[in-house]
C-alpha cells in the first residue's frame, strides 16, 4: 500500500524464508511472497520497493533469490523492477469478454428466458458509464461489473426492480445512481421491462443496507459518511439482527503505525475465526 515501507517488506521477505526452512522430506514446503496491489507503494513517500532489487537479484555468494515472489499491480511497475521478473500483461476487458462473462454466469441453460443480446447490451452500458460517466475516476470498475452480475445471478427473472437494487448496490457511493439508471442502463432495464418506460424511485439506504446484511453471498459493506454516527446506525442494525459486532477505530499516531496495524490484522483473524461481524473505520493502514 501507500503506507508500506522497505523495512515491512524486508521482514516479510524474512518470514517467508525463515518458515521455507523448517522444510523437510517428509512435510516439503515452499514459501511465495504475495504482493498485492503493488503498484501502489510506487507512490508511497518512504519508496519501499526500492528494497525488492537485492531480494529478487541477491548479490554473491547467493545464486538465486531465496523464495519466490509473486507481485500483482494495476499499472506496469519501472523498469528496473520489472526486469527482474517474468512480466505478464492481461488486457483490458472488452466488450465481447463481458458479455461472455455474464452469459456463463446468467444463462443457465438453453431454455433460459435471458438472451445473449440483452446481455451485450448491459456488457455495453457499463462500457459506456466506465468510459464517460464517472465522476471520480476508476471508482467503479470490473470488480463492481462482476459483482453486479452475481447479484442478478440470484435472481429467478430479470426485472426492472432487481436490476435497479443491482445496480444501486454495486454502483452507489458517489451519489450519481439515478443517472445511472437512466442514462448509461435505462435501455437494459427498459429491454427487460417488455420495452416501456420504468418509473424510477431512489431506494432507501436503510434498505440496501438490510439487503446487504441478508445477502450471506454479498460483498463487504462499504458505507461512506460524513459523520460517525453511521458506525453507531451500523451496530444499532447488527444488534437488532441478534449480532455481537466488534467496532475497530484507527489511530492517527504516526508512531503507532506497525504495531497497531499487526494488532489490528491479529483482531480482524479472531473476528474472522469466531464469525462476529466487524465494523472498521479509519483504517487506512488496513484498507491499503
Amino acid at each position: 500500500s501507500s503506507s508500506s515501507t522497505s523495512e515491512g517488506i524486508h521482514k516479510v521477505f524474512e518470514k517467508a524464508v525463515n518458515y521455507q526452512k523448517t522444510s523437510s522430506d517428509e512435510f516439503p514446503l515452499l514459501s511465495v511472497v504475495l504482493l498485492d496491489e503493488v503498484g501502489l507503494a510506487e507512490i508511497s513517500p518512504f519508496n519501499p520497493l526500492k528494497v525488492l532489487h537485492s531480494l529478487l537479484e541477491p548479490s554473491y555468494p547467493n545464486t538465486e533469490p531465496a523464495v519466490s515472489c509473486v507481485a500483482i499491480s494495476n499499472w506496469r511497475l519501472d523498469n528496473s523492477k520489472s526486469s527482474r521478473a517474468l512480466l505478464v500483461q492481461r488486457p483490458k476487458f472488452e466488450l465481447n469478454d463481458l458479455t461472455e462473462t455474464a452469459s456463463r454466469l446468467l444463462i443457465k441453460n438453453e431454455n433460459s428466458p435471458i438472451k445473449k443480446a440483452s446481455l451485450q447490451l448491459l456488457a455495453q452500458s457499463y462500457l459506456n458509464y466506465e468510459q464517460r460517466g464517472q465522476k471520480l475516476s476508476n471508482f467503479h470498475g470490473l470488480r463492481d461489473y462482476y459483482s453486479l452480475v452475481k447479484s442478478l445471478s440470484q435472481y429467478n427473472s430479470l426485472t426492472p426492480e432487481n436490476i435497479h437494487l443491482a445496480l444501486t448496490r454495486n454502483f452507489g457511493g458517489i451519489g450519481n445512481i439515478e443517472e445511472l439508471v437512466k442514462d448509461y442502463f435505462g435501455l437494459v432495464i427498459k429491454n427487460f421491462n417488455s420495452s416501456k418506460e420504468y418509473d424510477y424511485k431512489p431506494i432507501p439506504i436503510w434498505d440496501l443496507i438490510n439487503a446487504n446484511l441478508e445477502d450471506k453471498d454479498a460483498r463487504h459493506l462499504m458505507v461512506i459518511g460524513k459523520s460517525d454516527s453511521i458506525v453507531n446506525l451500523l451496530n444499532y442494525q447488527l444488534r437488532k439482527k441478534g449480532l455481537d459486532p466488534v467496532v475497530i477505530l484507527g489511530s492517527q499516531f504516526p508512531e503507532d503505525q506497525d504495531d497497531y496495524s499487526y494488532s489490528v490484522l491479529n483482531r480482524i483473524m479472531m473476528c474472522v475465526e469466531t464469525g462476529r461481524p466487524l465494523i472498521l473505520t479509519d483504517l487506512e493502514i488496513i484498507y491499503g
